[in-house]
Protein backbone atom coordinates (compact mmCIF):
# COMPACT_ATOMS: atom_id res chain seq x y z
CA UNK A 1 0.00 0.00 0.00
CA UNK A 2 2.75 2.45 0.99
CA UNK A 3 4.70 1.53 -2.12
CA UNK A 4 1.68 2.30 -4.32
CA UNK A 5 1.06 5.59 -2.50
CA UNK A 6 4.73 6.56 -2.90
CA UNK A 7 4.57 5.83 -6.63
CA UNK A 8 1.36 7.86 -7.01
CA UNK A 9 2.87 10.69 -4.94
CA UNK A 10 5.95 10.90 -7.19
CA UNK A 11 3.75 10.80 -10.29
CA UNK A 12 1.48 13.54 -8.90
CA UNK A 13 4.50 15.71 -8.10
CA UNK A 14 5.62 15.38 -11.71
CA UNK A 15 2.13 16.37 -12.90
CA UNK A 16 2.05 19.37 -10.53
CA UNK A 17 5.53 20.43 -11.63
CA UNK A 18 4.47 20.16 -15.27
CA UNK A 19 1.41 22.32 -14.59
CA UNK A 20 3.39 24.93 -12.62
CA UNK A 21 6.11 25.18 -15.26
CA UNK A 22 3.57 25.55 -18.06
CA UNK A 23 1.38 28.00 -16.15
CA UNK A 24 4.06 30.21 -14.54
CA UNK A 25 7.11 29.84 -16.75
CA UNK A 26 5.33 29.02 -20.04
CA UNK A 27 7.76 26.15 -20.47
CA UNK A 28 7.65 22.38 -20.44
CA UNK A 29 8.81 20.70 -17.22
CA UNK A 30 10.36 17.90 -19.28
CA UNK A 31 12.18 20.46 -21.42
CA UNK A 32 13.50 22.18 -18.27
CA UNK A 33 14.55 18.87 -16.73
CA UNK A 34 16.45 17.73 -19.81
CA UNK A 35 18.25 21.09 -19.98
CA UNK A 36 18.94 21.41 -16.25
CA UNK A 37 21.90 19.01 -16.26
CA UNK A 38 24.44 21.52 -14.88
CA UNK A 39 22.08 22.63 -12.08
CA UNK A 40 21.33 19.03 -11.16
CA UNK A 41 25.07 18.23 -11.20
CA UNK A 42 25.83 21.13 -8.83
CA UNK A 43 23.04 20.13 -6.44
CA UNK A 44 24.13 16.50 -6.54
CA UNK A 45 27.74 17.46 -5.85
CA UNK A 46 26.65 19.53 -2.83
CA UNK A 47 24.72 16.62 -1.34
CA UNK A 48 27.39 14.11 -2.31
CA UNK A 49 30.09 16.08 -0.47
CA UNK A 50 28.63 15.13 2.90
CA UNK A 51 28.26 11.50 1.85
CA UNK A 52 31.75 11.12 0.43
CA UNK A 53 29.98 9.92 -2.70
CA UNK A 54 26.31 9.15 -3.31
CA UNK A 55 27.22 5.59 -4.30
CA UNK A 56 27.23 4.83 -0.57
CA UNK A 57 23.43 5.03 -0.78
CA UNK A 58 22.45 2.50 -3.49
CA UNK A 59 18.74 2.83 -2.64
CA UNK A 60 18.87 5.97 -4.81
CA UNK A 61 18.54 3.67 -7.82
CA UNK A 62 15.88 1.45 -6.24
CA UNK A 63 12.79 0.65 -8.31
CA UNK A 64 10.84 0.63 -5.03
CA UNK A 65 9.50 4.22 -4.76
CA UNK A 66 9.35 4.04 -0.95
CA UNK A 67 13.02 3.00 -0.67
CA UNK A 68 13.95 5.64 -3.23
CA UNK A 69 12.13 8.40 -1.35
CA UNK A 70 13.73 7.33 1.92
CA UNK A 71 17.18 7.42 0.33
CA UNK A 72 16.53 10.90 -1.11
CA UNK A 73 15.46 12.20 2.31
CA UNK A 74 18.65 10.74 3.78
CA UNK A 75 20.73 12.41 1.07
CA UNK A 76 19.02 15.74 1.70
CA UNK A 77 19.24 15.49 5.49
CA UNK A 78 22.91 14.62 5.96
CA UNK A 79 24.35 17.93 4.62
CA UNK A 80 22.00 19.84 6.94
CA UNK A 81 23.06 17.76 9.95
CA UNK A 82 26.75 18.16 9.05
CA UNK A 83 26.38 21.92 8.56
CA UNK A 84 24.54 22.28 11.86
CA UNK A 85 27.22 20.29 13.69
CA UNK A 86 29.95 22.68 12.48
CA UNK A 87 27.96 25.73 13.51
CA UNK A 88 26.99 24.60 17.01
CA UNK A 89 28.68 26.67 19.70
CA UNK A 90 29.70 23.56 21.63
CA UNK A 91 31.72 22.36 18.61
CA UNK A 92 33.44 25.66 17.85
CA UNK A 93 37.15 26.05 18.64
CA UNK A 94 36.79 29.77 17.99
CA UNK A 95 33.80 32.13 17.58
CA UNK A 96 32.36 32.51 14.09
CA UNK A 97 32.72 36.31 14.13
CA UNK A 98 32.07 38.31 10.95
CA UNK A 99 31.48 35.12 8.95
CA UNK A 100 28.02 34.83 10.48
CA UNK A 101 26.31 36.77 7.63
CA UNK A 102 27.76 34.76 4.72
CA UNK A 103 27.15 31.58 6.72
CA UNK A 104 23.48 32.49 7.14
CA UNK A 105 23.21 33.21 3.40
CA UNK A 106 24.92 29.92 2.52
CA UNK A 107 22.74 27.97 4.98
CA UNK A 108 19.61 29.52 3.44
CA UNK A 109 20.89 28.77 -0.08
CA UNK A 110 21.60 25.15 0.90
CA UNK A 111 18.15 24.77 2.42
CA UNK A 112 16.48 26.22 -0.70
CA UNK A 113 18.60 23.99 -2.94
CA UNK A 114 17.57 20.93 -0.94
CA UNK A 115 13.88 21.85 -1.13
CA UNK A 116 14.22 22.54 -4.86
CA UNK A 117 16.00 19.22 -5.38
CA UNK A 118 13.33 17.30 -3.45
CA UNK A 119 10.42 18.98 -5.26
CA UNK A 120 11.74 19.49 -8.80
CA UNK A 121 14.37 16.83 -9.39
CA UNK A 122 13.61 13.84 -7.15
CA UNK A 123 10.18 12.98 -8.69
CA UNK A 124 11.38 13.05 -12.31
CA UNK A 125 14.65 11.36 -11.39
CA UNK A 126 12.76 8.36 -9.99
CA UNK A 127 11.15 7.70 -13.37
CA UNK A 128 14.44 8.37 -15.16
CA UNK A 129 16.28 5.94 -12.87
CA UNK A 130 13.57 3.29 -13.39
CA UNK A 131 15.17 2.96 -16.84
CA UNK A 132 18.69 4.31 -16.33
CA UNK A 133 19.21 2.40 -13.09
CA UNK A 134 18.31 -1.01 -14.52
CA UNK A 135 21.93 -2.04 -15.05
CA UNK A 136 22.92 -0.78 -11.59
CA UNK A 137 20.17 -2.87 -9.99
CA UNK A 138 21.25 -5.90 -12.02
CA UNK A 139 24.87 -5.44 -10.91
CA UNK A 140 23.87 -5.00 -7.25
CA UNK A 141 21.89 -8.25 -7.32
CA UNK A 142 24.65 -10.22 -9.06
CA UNK A 143 27.25 -12.38 -7.31
CA UNK A 144 29.75 -12.09 -10.18
CA UNK A 145 33.05 -10.38 -9.46
CA UNK A 146 34.92 -9.02 -12.47
CA UNK A 147 38.47 -7.72 -12.01
CA UNK A 148 40.88 -6.37 -14.56
CA UNK A 149 44.51 -5.30 -14.89
CA UNK A 150 46.55 -3.60 -17.55
CA UNK A 151 49.85 -5.22 -18.52
CA UNK A 152 51.99 -4.23 -21.51
CA UNK A 153 49.01 -2.50 -23.14
CA UNK A 154 46.82 -5.61 -22.78
CA UNK A 155 43.79 -5.89 -20.50
CA UNK A 156 43.57 -9.11 -18.46
CA UNK A 157 40.13 -9.98 -17.10
CA UNK A 158 39.36 -12.26 -14.16
CA UNK A 159 35.76 -13.27 -13.44
CA UNK A 160 34.64 -14.99 -10.23
CA UNK A 161 31.12 -16.16 -9.52
CA UNK A 162 31.51 -15.21 -5.86
CA UNK A 163 31.61 -11.49 -5.07
CA UNK A 164 33.56 -12.30 -1.89
CA UNK A 165 36.30 -14.17 -3.73
CA UNK A 166 39.86 -13.24 -2.85
CA UNK A 167 41.49 -10.64 -5.06
CA UNK A 168 43.88 -12.19 -7.58
CA UNK A 169 46.58 -9.56 -6.93
CA UNK A 170 47.31 -5.96 -5.99
CA UNK A 171 47.56 -4.78 -9.60
CA UNK A 172 43.96 -5.82 -10.32
CA UNK A 173 41.01 -3.46 -9.93
CA UNK A 174 37.31 -4.09 -9.45
CA UNK A 175 35.64 -3.73 -12.85
CA UNK A 176 32.24 -5.07 -11.76
CA UNK A 177 30.62 -1.60 -11.67
CA UNK A 178 28.73 -2.79 -8.59
CA UNK A 179 30.41 -0.25 -6.33
CA UNK A 180 29.18 2.77 -8.33
CA UNK A 181 25.43 2.20 -8.79
CA UNK A 182 24.37 5.86 -8.58
CA UNK A 183 27.26 7.08 -10.76
CA UNK A 184 26.41 4.45 -13.37
CA UNK A 185 22.68 5.29 -13.32
CA UNK A 186 23.52 9.00 -13.55
CA UNK A 187 25.70 8.37 -16.59
CA UNK A 188 22.96 6.42 -18.35
CA UNK A 189 20.46 9.07 -17.23
CA UNK A 190 22.59 11.87 -18.69
CA UNK A 191 22.72 10.01 -22.00
CA UNK A 192 18.93 9.55 -21.99
CA UNK A 193 18.39 13.25 -21.18
CA UNK A 194 20.81 14.24 -23.93
CA UNK A 195 18.90 12.15 -26.47
CA UNK A 196 15.58 13.54 -25.22
CA UNK A 197 16.98 17.05 -25.61
CA UNK A 198 17.76 16.29 -29.26
CA UNK A 199 14.29 15.02 -30.12
CA UNK A 200 12.16 17.36 -28.02
CA UNK A 201 10.77 20.39 -29.90
CA UNK A 202 12.56 23.64 -29.08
Amino acid sequence: MLIALSFIGLLLLCVVNAWVFQRIFARSYLDWYTGAGPIIAIATAAFGAAWGGLDKNPALVSANPLSYLGACLQVAGLPLVASGAHLRTANRRSPIGIEVLPLLILALALSLAIIGWLVLIVPAQYFLFLVAGAFSRAALSSSAQVRARLRSGQVDINEDKDADAARPGVDWWDASMRGKPVTLASAYGAAILFLLGLVLPV
